[in-house]
């Protein structure tokens, strides 16, 4: 491999050095911005995790906090409900298929050389405790939140 880039050597020293790093990638009018992890996979053997629509920072520190969580033993499942991930709600984690990787996980793609890694989407509610797939979702924010894979 030649030599990596400044960011791409960011990625590998975070995981090297905490287990994994976290892409945040602001939103446009393409769709909303979007935080995944990298690296989770392969030091822990848990699946990546990647969360789509809320402010990048927070994204940042919930995948942290998950990710914290991870190397106490914790896993997380997909097609389970967890609380505590964001105060007050509960979050669904489904597995994202894998046509989406290219289009929102690139840099994991290049760490993995390809798309053989599981990746769970952390789905949140509105304040109101409504989730994207339900008929109450509200239309002015129907595209903050595209889910990535199967509801059950």
């Amino acid at each position: 491999m030649q030599n990596p880039s400044p960011g791409d050597q960011k990625l590998l020293n975070n995981i090297e050095e905490y287990g994994w790093h976290v892409i945040k990638v602001m939103g446009d009018e393409e769709g909303p911005g979007f935080g995944y992890s990298v690296g989770l996979y392969k030091t822990f053997g848990h699946a990546e995790i990647i969360i789509i629509g809320l402010k990048l920072d927070l994204i940042h520190s919930i995948i942290n906090r998950m990710g914290e969580d991870i190397r106490s033993g914790k896993t997380f499942s997909p097609d389970h409900y967890y609380s505590g991930l964001i105060e007050g709600f509960a979050c669904y984690l489904t597995s994202v298929e894998s046509k989406y990787y290219d289009e929102y996980v690139g840099y994991a793609n290049w760490y993995y050389k390809g798309t053989d890694f599981p990746l769970t989407q952390c789905v949140y509610p509105t304040v109101k405790n409504i989730y994207p797939w339900q008929k109450e979702w509200p239309k002015e924010i129907q595209t903050l939140q595209p889910v990535l894979g199967n509801i059950q």
